[in-house]
């Protein structure tokens, strides 16, 4: 788990820990107060935490995919290359068709 995703995490908790006193029914006013304003700070780093691990996914992702492309274009390569191979056996193919058939019209002279 990396850095970010701890402080999330610990973060997350304590939310879940403020909202249970929030609900505390013998609460002041300013107590309940303070823990509306904590609650609200504690879910705005929540999203910048949530919004920095999007980045660090967002860049891992590219570099899947820049590596993806690059193995996406080895392959079409080597894939072109193979493909040389019966295309040529295919022309030989064909030049051997044709001698055979001048070697069969020259025999029946």
């Amino acid at each position: 788990m990396s850095e970010e995703e701890l402080t999330l995490k610990e973060i997350q908790q304590a939310i879940e820990q403020v909202d249970r006193q929030r609900l505390d029914l013998p609460l002041g006013v300013k107590e309940r107060g303070l823990l509306e304003l904590s609650a609200l700070a504690l879910r705005d780093a929540e999203r910048l935490a949530i919004a920095r691990l999007q980045k660090e996914v967002y860049k891992d992702m590219e570099q899947i995919t820049a590596r993806l492309n690059d193995l996406s274009k080895r392959i079409r390569t080597r894939v072109t290359r193979m493909n040389k191979v019966p295309k040529a056996l295919d022309a030989i193919e064909t030049v051997i068709k044709e001698v055979v058939k001048i070697l069969v019209a020259v025999g029946k002279w």
